[in-house]
């Protein structure tokens, strides 16, 4: 069978050539457009990393610094407070040792019953003696104003001066020597801090006698006890801040001066 007209040829007639899209007179072909992508990927993640991770980074490092200061600032303040402990340690000790130093001087408490320990100590040498003449007597205690006053001359050391009082008594004392050594022993065992000066004795001449019997011969027993008179300044000291006596209270011993015999 025979067919007429015209024959086209396969393919004849169409453009081959594809069409792209041009974005500034640029056709935008496969290649360029995996170019641009990659360039778009690429700012993207910059403008990812510029406000998203390296702000999270800055930020990251700001709370390490942040954390690190406080920890450092929370060490400081252990350290602080162990000082702070440490200073109230020694605080503590200082008072306590201030407390046991002051404890060792006068107060105006054991100055106004100083008399009555003084005298507590002389008769204690009284025990088991009924004869007045063999008792030992506490003759005189009298306050020395002149010589009573805040210490400035440097005689117990410069670093005391202005610091101390001293309460100075004129004490009298009559018994034997014995006697007389128990009492004054027994004075310096005393809790105040006392200081014993210008110490005294002399013989009591009306008890120097010897009993003869009628033959002439001394007896072996009747002998008078040979007595002594001794006097002496007895100073307490008192810190400065204790609270000064009263003129009663200082005219006190002066008023009492000779204790009733007992």
């Amino acid at each position: 069978m025979t067919y007429g007209g015209d024959f086209m040829t396969v393919g004849e007639g169409r453009d081959e050539t594809p069409t792209y899209p041009k974005v500034f007179g640029v056709s935008i072909t496969p290649t360029v457009g995996a170019i641009l992508l990659t360039l778009l990927g690429a700012v993207v993640a910059y403008l990812l990393w510029a406000n998203l991770v390296q702000g999270t980074l800055q930020r990251n490092r700001e709370l390490k610094a942040d954390i690190a200061a406080k920890e450092q600032q929370l060490l400081n303040q252990e350290e602080t407070q162990k000082q702070i402990a440490a200073a109230r340690t020694r605080l503590q000790e200082a008072q306590q040792l201030q407390a046991d130093v002051r404890s060792l001087f006068a107060s105006e408490d054991s100055l106004n019953t100083l008399l009555l320990d003084i005298n507590e100590r002389v008769q204690s040498v009284n025990a088991g003696i009924t004869d007045p003449a063999r008792r030992a007597t506490l003759a005189r205690f009298d306050l020395n104003a002149e010589e009573s006053g805040l210490i400035t001359d440097g005689s117990l050391g410069g670093q005391v001066n202005n610091q101390l009082e001293r309460r100075v008594y004129d004490v009298e004392i009559r018994g034997t020597f014995p006697q007389t050594q128990s009492i004054i022993r027994n004075i310096e065992r005393l809790q105040p801090l006392l200081v014993v000066s210008d110490l005294n004795s002399s013989l009591d001449a009306t008890s120097q006698r010897i009993v003869l019997d009628d033959r002439g011969r001394l007896t072996p027993t009747g002998q008078p006890d040979t007595r002594i008179t001794t006097t002496f300044k007895l100073a307490a000291l008192v810190p400065v801040d204790t609270p000064a006596p009263t003129a009663a209270s200082a005219e006190t011993p002066a008023e009492t001066t000779t204790p009733p015999a007992q």
